[in-house]
């Protein structure tokens, strides 16, 4: 009872942990090359939490009213900074990997998932979806 050619395919696993730090950091990066509007402050707090997916907001002090400064970035935006960091320290991330985001207080981490072989078509499909989600929002 031999397997035939394709059948049996191998999976690659990766998952990669960001800490506060690097997600400030590649959230602020995003940020300046998305044009969202940041304040010219330094940030006194990162949350990340999971709502609708991992979400994160960069908290900044009150401005001359009082008033509460905040940028929200979804899961998408998340992503993309996450990957857009990657890119710019020379992480690799392959483009065809099922990429997904799950936090611990305010680290984030990214696993990925590459099928290698016949169901790698599909599966470089659905990659190329999320990422192209993550940019349009």
């Amino acid at each position: 009872m031999g397997l035939k050619r394709g059948e049996i395919v191998p999976v690659e696993l990766r998952r990669l942990v960001f800490s506060e730090q690097e997600v400030q950091a590649a959230l602020i990066n995003y940020a300046l090359r998305s044009d969202m509007k940041l304040p010219n402050a330094n940030i006194q707090s990162l949350q990340v939490f999971k709502k609708d997916g991992i979400s994160a907001i960069l908290k900044f002090p009150p401005n001359a009213e009082g008033k509460a400064r905040e940028v929200n970035f979804s899961e998408a935006h998340l992503a993309a900074a996450i990957i857009l960091y990657c890119r710019v320290q020379d992480i690799p991330v392959p483009r065809d990997a099922r990429k997904v985001l799950a936090h611990n207080k305010n680290s984030v981490s990214m696993s990925m998932e590459v099928h290698y072989g016949e169901q790698a078509q599909g599966a470089a499909e659905a990659a190329r979806e999320a990422v192209k989600d993550a940019g349009s929002e």
